[in-house]
């Protein structure tokens, strides 16, 4: 019996410990739903939704003429022999200036992984924070999860009418959470453990 109830606590620690995992690799077509802000140099603002365009891409279209599109892996990729970035989040803008976009992903399930570890300790893999085409701009995360991954970017930047920004950031995907299948497993060993002390 004593082997029993501490085999209980372990699972129960260990379930209380588990941690969200994180799936990298994702695509523009995978963040179907997130949502993008823009905010106009006139004070005004607009959002729009997230869809997928392609097997590999995605992209938000304003109604004033101004897109956000990412095609393949948001962690992305340069090939030196062709002069070539993979993986590019790129704006082009329509007949307004925008001061600032924000893409909030959180809600969908994804989050920025913003430092590049080789084996991070959440498990989210490698990532990089912002990185542009125009070296004035600049991006603040926010809505914190743990460690360097967050909910929401803001990108700080001056995008003239009928011109575009191209960046990238790396965005990961929320795995399985092994927490609910050990809680299970102790809920189910109470239940025998009740019975057996009933059954004497």
């Amino acid at each position: 019996m004593r082997k029993f109830i501490i085999a209980m606590a372990m699972t129960l620690f260990a379930s209380f410990q588990a941690n969200a995992s994180y799936v990298q690799g994702v695509t523009g077509a995978d963040m179907v739903g997130i949502s993008v802000s823009v905010d106009f140099a006139n004070g005004s603002s607009e959002s729009a939704i997230w869809q997928a365009l392609t097997a590999t891409q995605g992209g938000a279209f304003g109604a004033s003429d101004w897109a956000l599109i990412l095609d393949g892996d948001s962690f992305g990729d340069y090939d030196p022999v062709s002069n070539t970035f993979y993986g590019l989040f790129t704006f082009f803008n329509g007949p307004f200036d925008v001061v600032s976009i924000t893409i909030d992903i959180l809600s969908e399930g994804f989050v920025f992984d913003t430092a590049f570890f080789d084996a991070s300790a959440n498990g989210s893999g490698p990532g990089h924070e912002f990185v542009s085409s125009d070296p004035q701009a600049t991006a603040s995360y926010s809505n914190l999860v743990e460690d360097e991954l967050y909910g929401t970017m803001t990108i700080s930047a001056f995008i003239a009418a009928g011109s575009g920004l191209a960046f990238q950031t790396d965005t990961d995907a929320f795995g399985e959470v092994p927490a609910p299948a050990g809680l299970l497993l102790v809920a189910f060993g109470l239940l025998a453990l009740r019975a057996t002390r009933r059954s004497k």
